[in-house]
Order: C-alpha cells, then structure tokens, then sequence
C-alpha cells in the first residue's frame, strides 16, 4: 500500500482518538487488530526514516508496537 495512504491513515486515526496519557496503546492496538503486517512494517520503516515529520504520539506507537512484536 502506497505509504501517503498509511500516513494519512494513521494521522486521521490520531485525531479521530481522544488525546489522553493512553492515546498512543489505543492507536497501536488498532492497527494491531486492523492492519495488516505489512501495512504496520512500511509504517515502521517510514516513521524510522522521518520520525521528524510525525508526531510524538505516532513515534510512541511505533514504539510500542516494535517492542510488542519483540517480545
């Protein structure tokens, strides 16, 4: 999938979740459950590659999603 679509995709699902202390495991638990592996690894590589151009919440889903994957 074109990487502007996942982008664009995880951003509308960042505004579209309230912003509290736990917004970021709720954005990574829907794309655990929604996306497919595929679709979360070129976003891993994108946001490892421009982490600059995200925001904080989308490098903590990142994050965490990689820490999961690893354990």
């Amino acid at each position: 999938m074109d990487i502007k679509i996942l982008t664009h995709m995880v951003e509308q699902i960042e505004k579209n979740i309230p912003a509290h202390e736990e917004q970021y495991l709720r954005i990574s638990e829907h794309l655990i459950k929604f996306w497919t592996p595929q679709m979360r690894t070129d976003l891993f590589q994108e946001v490892k590659e421009n982490r600059q151009n995200y925001s904080e919440v989308v490098g903590q889903v990142v994050d965490d999603m990689r820490a999961k994957a690893k354990a």
